[in-house]
């Protein structure tokens, strides 16, 4: 039986784990913090779906959506591990006549790529079944079976699942250094001493990279610094709405319990990997004055909020030039796998990205079968999809 070390323990590197377990390798998965999903996973927004243009993005997220819509049965879990999936839609909203037509066209393509269920919505339709809207909302686009979720209740079901199998987690337990023999990868270097394996995957996020150049392999992969604002219980909010994105300016939001949840992938440069993100208080501001334009209940939440019903988190995405994940092996280092670079998209990928990654591992499917390998053209062209969320 083939050895795998995963290096990660959030979402991904976890369903990685389950996955691998269950095609009959033995993996070891490492994490350096106390309890897993700790960091990325622990500040994602947990939203999900399937509204992409790319036709691979639009498959990958399908594949998963369908996995969280059945994630007991998928995983055999018991009736009340809850992973409280919403699915109250994805909204893509805008005021403009120019990105209406955009968004029509989208629509047609979405339909001719798998997704027959994505709606073109203009105003009269619009503000009728989202009334919250500003006037000025022209026409939108929305998938009813898009959402979100807890993204620990999710990993811990993969968790869970992962013990039937041959899977070892090791929590507080650093990969200091990929492990060489000659130009092979053959484990890593943990504080306790090497650990040896068949293959090594990295799932470290923001850490990948910094992890490999210790085997001098540079990654195209870049942490970039994101917010997420969480506001707590407030009767303005519409709690059945949907995801609602300001097509034209990305700032968006969603409800989340009696309360709601914000953020905007406002530019930033990249910057280091980071344990703990510090957010820029005035992000709040921000972002309010962004979702407002388009929703304009936020205007009385914004004058009504105290301090302590704001909670303000940071956190970093592992960014490609294509905005496409990276899974797969790295040619020159053999026994080198990365499952990285998901740039936001990592709690929706996580399923249908693991499961990819596993079928590579044991063979399942041919290496010019995977549309996220290193080797594919955009990766080092740049241009692919850059959604906001």
């Amino acid at each position: 039986m083939s050895r795998i070390i995963i290096v990660g323990g959030g979402i991904i590197g976890v369903a990685s784990a389950y996955f691998l377990g269950k095609a009959g390798f033995q993996a070891i998965l490492l994490e350096r913090e106390p309890t897993l999903g700790a960091l990325t996973t622990a500040a994602s927004l947990q939203a999900v779906r399937a509204q992409f243009t790319d036709p691979v993005n639009i498959a990958m997220m399908k594949e998963s959506l369908d996995f969280y819509e059945h994630f007991n049965q998928m995983l055999d879990l018991p009736a009340e591990h809850d992973i409280g999936f919403h699915q109250q839609g994805y909204l893509f909203v805008s005021s403009e006549e120019e990105a209406a037509a955009r968004m029509k066209a989208r629509v047609a393509y979405q339909h001719a790529h798998g997704l027959p269920d994505v709606e073109f919505l203009e105003a009269d339709e619009l503000h009728r079944r989202f009334s919250y809207l500003a006037p000025e909302a022209l026409a939108a686009t929305f998938r009813a079976k898009d959402g979100w979720l807890s993204a620990h209740e999710a990993l811990m079901g993969f968790r869970h699942a992962a013990r039937r199998y041959d899977v070892t987690i090791r929590t507080r337990t650093e990969a200091l250094s990929l492990l060489a023999r000659g130009d092979r990868i053959a484990g890593v270097v943990t504080p306790q001493g090497g650990l040896e394996g068949d293959a090594v995957v990295l799932a470290a996020g923001p850490f990948t990279a910094q992890l490999a150049r210790t085997a001098e392999i540079e990654l195209p992969l870049q942490p970039v610094r994101r917010h997420r604002v969480v506001i707590g219980e407030h009767e303005r909010i519409p709690h059945w709405g949907a995801m609602t994105i300001d097509e034209d300016t990305g700032a968006h939001w969603r409800p989340e319990g009696p309360g709601a949840a914000l953020a905007w992938a406002e530019p930033e440069e990249p910057s280091p990997p980071q344990r703990h993100v510090s957010p820029d208080p005035q992000f709040t501001f921000r972002v309010m004055e962004g979702v407002y334009r388009l929703n304009p209940f936020w205007l009385d939440v914004a004058e009504t909020l105290t301090r302590d019903n704001i909670f303000l988190h940071a956190g970093q995405y592992t960014v490609t030039p294509d905005h496409n994940p990276v899974i797969g092996p790295v040619a020159e280092r053999p026994g080198l796998w990365v499952i990285s670079g998901f740039s936001g998209h990592g709690v929706m990928a996580a399923p249908a990205s693991a499961r990819l990654l596993a079928d590579l591992l044991r063979g399942a499917l041919a290496p010019d079968g995977n549309p996220f390998s290193l080797s594919r053209p955009s990766l080092h062209q740049g241009g692919g999809e850059q959604m906001v969320i």
